[in-house]
C-alpha cells in the first residue's frame, strides 16, 4: 500500500525560497507568480522558516511602506522537518499531531530536498473509491460567508482569520465571485493594500451542483487549478462553499470509517511467514497509529492482542501494558463489568455493537464493537472516538437556534437575553450568566437578565455607572475589551464590590462587551462562578459566541423599538401621530363603554398659526408647537390619550372624566398656552388656542364624539378665539 512507501516518492523538489532579507511584497510576488502556497526562508543554504498563504491573512498590511519589512520578522521557525524515507503513515500522524501543513523533507546528509504537504499524503492514499461514492452534498456544512465587492482589504483578511475561513464569496450586484488566500497573496505581491474586495476578486464564482460526485469535484479542481467552487443547490442557487480541504476531510472520515474492514483483513493474514506478518504488523501499526481513534482487536478470552497508541493514551498506560490484558485489568471494576457485558452481547449475538458514552471527566465516547472470524477464532474488534467536542459544538449550535429563533419571531427582550443565559449555563455546568445592557447615554449598565444570580446583588448593579476598577462588567464596559477576573477577593477592580461578591458567594467574573454593528458597546455579558477559576479556550469561545447573539438580540430590539416609534408617534411634536391615536381612541372609547364610565374629548387649534409661519418663518411655527405639546405634557395626566392630527390641530381623550372636569382641563389648557411665550431671532412670540369639549354620550362612536367637539371648536374660533366651548 502506498502508506507504506517514503514521503520521497511524493514530495514536490521545486522549492520556492527567499533570503530573509526579502520584502514581504517581493516574497508574496514570488509565490503568486509560482502558484505557491508557501515560500521557504532560506540562508548559506540553510533553512530559517516559511511564510505561508494563512501568515499573509494574519499579518498587518496597512500601507505600501508595511510590505517593504523583512520577511525574517513574519516567518514561523524553525521549520518542521522530515527524513525522505519516513514512510506516508508516519508522515500523516505527524500532520495529525503537530497540526501543520507542509513539512520540509531532508535527505541523509540533512540538506532539505524538497517539501511533503498534508494534501500530498490524502492524495495517494488510494481514495477514488470514496470519491464515487459520497456527492459534493456531503461535504456542505454551512452557507458561505459573503461579502460586499466594496469590503476593504484589511476588513476581508480580518473575516477570514476571525471566521477560520480559507475562502469568500463577493456579490457585485447579482454576480458572485471568489477570494482566497492566494488573491490575498497577489495583491500583497502587487503592493496593493488598499484594494477592494471587488478588486482582487475572481469573477465569476465557478459552480458545480450539490448532487455532482467530489470525484467530479476533484476533477474540477484539478482542471481549473482553483482550490474552491461555489455549490449550488437544483435552482443554482448558492449553497455553500466546496473546498479541496473539505475533500480531503470527507476522504479522511472514509478512510477511518473504513479501518474496520481493513483491520478484519490484516487480522486474516497473520498466518503467513514471520517475514510478511512482520511487514503486514508494521503496517498495520502505521495505519493504526496514525488515527487519532481508538483501535483494539481482542482474543476470545477477553484480551487485547492489538491497540493502538490513542487506546494506550485513553488507558493512560504504556500500549506495552495493555496488550495481553483483559478488561478487569485495565478499568475499574464498574466500568470493566460494562466493558465485558458489551463484549458478551456482541460475541453471542453476532451483531455490530454501537454505544455512545459520557465517561467521569465529561469526555463522551462513541464506540462499536464487532466480531469477526480468523481461522476459526472469533475476535472482536472495536473502535472509539471521542466526540466531546463535536457534541458540545452541536449543542451550542441547537442552543443558538434556539435563541435565533425567539429574535426572529418578535419576542421581548427580556425573554430573549433569559433564554439565552439559561442556555449558556446548561453548557458551562456551575456558571452563572448575566446580561447587563448599557444605556443611552452610555454612562450606566442596566439590568437585562440575570436568571439565578442572587437577585438582591442583581438590584445593585442595575444602573451601575461604567468606569476603571467598577468589577468586570464596569470595566469590561468602560474599556470596550474582555475583562477576566479569576479571583474577586484578589482582583484590584472589585475593590469597591469585593464585599458586595462574597456576601453573595461570587469568587469569579467573567466579563464580554458585545458592539453593535456600528462597534459600539452594547452591553456586557458576563459568567459568574463560586470559586476562583480561569476560562479555559472552551469557556472563551462559548462566552464569545453568547456575547455575539446578545448583541444580535439587542441590536434588532433597537431596531424594533425605533421602527415602532416611528410608526405611532409624531416626529415634531413627539405626541401620538394621527393614526395611532385613532386607534388608542377607539380602543379607550369601547373600554369606558363596556364599564360604563365617562370620557371626553377636547380638540385644540393654535390661533392665528399662519401669522407666526408668515412673519417669523416654519422654524418659529415647529417651535411654537412643540412648546405645546410640552404644555399638554404638564397639563394632562399619564392616562390621557394625547395626539397631533393635523398641522396646528390636536386631540386628547380624557378617561374617566365628565363634562365639568373635561372643561377644567381645556380652562387650564387654554390659560397656560396664554401665559407661555418663546422666544425665536430675538423676538418674543407668544400665540393662543381655542378649544372645543364632548362628552361621550351613550354607544357613541369616535366619529361622532370628535365630530361634536370640532363643532365646539369651530364655535370658539368664531367667537373670538382664545376660548373654550362645550358641545
Amino acid at each position: 500500500m502506498s502508506i507504506d512507501r517514503p514521503v520521497g516518492d511524493f514530495m514536490q523538489r521545486d522549492l520556492l525560497e527567499c533570503a530573509p532579507a526579502t520584502p514581504i511584497g517581493e516574497a508574496a510576488a514570488r509565490m503568486r507568480d509560482a502558484r505557491c502556497g508557501s515560500i521557504l526562508i532560506v540562508e548559506n543554504g540553510a533553512p530559517l522558516g516559511i511564510w505561508t498563504e494563512s501568515d499573509a491573512l494574519s499579518g498587518v498590511w496597512h500601507t505600501p511602506g508595511d510590505l517593504e519589512r523583512p520577511i525574517s520578522l513574519f516567518m514561523k521557525a524553525p521549520v518542521r522537518t522530515i527524513p525522505e524515507r519516513t514512510s506516508l503513515g508516519e508522515a500523516s500522524r505527524r500532520f495529525r499531531q503537530e497540526r501543520v501543513r507542509h513539512l520540509l523533507v531532508t535527505g541523509a546528509d540533512g540538506r532539505h530536498v524538497g517539501m511533503i504537504s498534508q494534501t500530498d499524503v490524502v492524495r495517494h492514499q488510494g481514495v477514488a473509491f470514496f470519491l464515487h461514492a459520497r456527492q459534493v452534498a456531503s461535504a456542505v456544512h454551512a452557507p458561505p460567508l459573503c461579502i460586499a465587492d466594496d469590503t476593504s482589504f484589511a476588513r476581508l483578511r480580518e473575516l477570514m482569520v476571525e471566521r477560520h475561513q480559507d475562502a469568500l464569496v463577493v456579490t457585485r450586484g447579482s454576480a458572485l465571485g471568489i477570494i482566497t488566500p492566494s488573491d490575498v497573496i497577489g495583491a500583497l505581491g502587487a503592493r496593493r493594500v488598499g484594494v477592494l474586495a471587488g478588486d482582487i476578486a475572481s469573477f465569476p464564482l465557478q459552480t458545480i451542483r450539490c448532487d455532482a460526485t467530489l470525484f467530479q469535484a476533484r476533477d474540477l479542481f484539478a482542471q481549473n487549478r482553483i482550490r474552491h467552487l461555489g455549490v449550488v443547490d437544483e435552482a443554482d442557487a448558492l449553497i455553500g462553499l466546496l473546498s479541496f480541504r473539505d475533500i480531503l476531510d470527507n476522504v479522511e472520515h472514509e478512510y477511518v470509517h473504513d479501518l474496520l474492514a481493513q483491520l478484519e483483513q490484516q487480522t486474516q493474514k497473520l498466518k503467513v511467514t514471520q517475514q510478511e506478518f512482520a511487514r503486514q504488523a508494521s503496517l498495520t501499526d502505521a495505519i493504526l497509529n496514525a488515527l487519532p481513534i481508538s483501535v483494539f482487536v481482542k482474543d476470545e478470552a477477553g484480551r487485547m492482542i492489538v491497540a493502538n497508541e490513542t487506546m494506550a493514551q485513553r488507558l493512560g498506560r504504556p500500549l506495552g501494558e495493555v496488550l495481553g490484558r483483559a478488561a478487569a485489568e485495565l478499568f475499574p471494576a464498574e466500568l470493566a463489568a460494562r466493558v465485558s457485558a458489551d463484549d458478551a452481547r456482541v460475541r453471542s449475538g453476532k451483531e455490530t455493537l454501537v454505544r455512545e458514552e459520557q465517561l467521569d471527566d465529561g469526555r463522551i465516547l462513541l464506540s462499536e464493537k464487532c466480531l469477526v472470524e480468523v481461522d476459526g477464532q472469533p475476535l472482536l474488534i472495536g473502535a472509539a472516538m471521542d466526540v466531546t467536542d463535536w457534541k458540545r459544538a452541536d449543542a451550542l449550535m441547537v442552543s443558538s437556534h434556539h435563541v435565533l429563533e425567539l429574535i426572529a419571531a418578535g419576542d421581548e427582550l427580556p425573554v430573549v437575553l433569559d433564554t439565552l443565559c439559561r442556555q449558556i449555563e446548561s453548557h458551562l455546568p456551575g456558571a452563572l450568566c448575566s446580561v447587563l445592557l448599557l444605556d443611552a447615554e452610555g454612562r450606566h449598565l442596566l439590568h437585562g437578565a440575570a436568571p439565578h444570580l442572587p437577585l438582591a446583588y442583581s438590584r445593585v448593579l442595575d444602573g451601575i455607572a461604567i468606569g476603571e476598577a467598577v468589577g468586570s462588567c464596569g470595566t469590561a464596559a468602560h474599556r470596550g475589551e474582555q475583562v477576566i477576573v479569576d479571583d474577586i477577593a484578589a482582583s484590584p477592580l472589585w475593590s469597591g464590590f469585593r464585599a458586595l461578591a462574597e456576601t453573595h458567594g461570587l469568587r469569579a467574573c467573567w466579563s464580554t462587551p458585545f458592539l453593535s454593528s456600528a462597534r459600539k458597546v452594547l452591553g456586557t455579558f458576563a459568567i459568574y462562578y463560586r470559586q476562583p477559576r480561569h476560562p479555559v479556550q472552551r469557556e472563551l469561545s462559548v462566552i464569545g459566541h453568547a456575547a455575539r447573539l446578545a448583541s444580535i438580540a439587542v441590536e434588532r430590539w433597537q431596531q424594533i423599538s425605533e421602527l415602532r416609534r416611528l410608526a405611532t408617534t409624531d416626529q415634531l411634536t413627539g405626541l401620538r401621530n394621527r393614526a395611532y391615536f385613532m386607534d388608542s381612541a377607539e380602543a379607550e372609547l369601547r373600554r369606558s363603554e363596556r364599564f360604563g364610565h365617562p370620557a371626553a374629548v377636547l380638540m385644540a387649534d393654535l390661533d392665528h398659526f399662519k401669522r407666526i409661519n408668515d412673519q417669523h418663518g416654519h422654524a418659529a411655527g415647529d417651535e411654537a408647537l412643540r412648546l405645546f405639546a410640552r404644555i399638554l405634557g404638564e397639563t394632562t395626566r399619564t392616562v390621557d390619550l394625547v395626539g397631533r392630527i393635523g398641522g396646528e390641530e390636536f386631540t386628547i381623550l380624557l378617561p374617566e372624566t365628565g363634562r365639568d372636569a373635561a372643561l377644567q382641563v381645556a380652562e387650564r389648557l387654554r390659560a397656560a398656552v396664554e401665559a407661555a411665550s418663546f422666544e425665536f431671532a430675538g423676538a418674543t412670540i407668544r400665540f393662543t388656542v381655542s378649544l372645543g369639549v364632548s362628552v361621550c354620550q351613550g354607544s357613541d362612536t369616535l366619529d361622532r364624539l370628535l365630530a361634536r367637539a370640532d363643532d365646539a371648536l369651530y364655535v370658539a374660533k368664531h367667537g373670538g378665539r382664545n376660548r373654550v366651548e362645550f358641545n
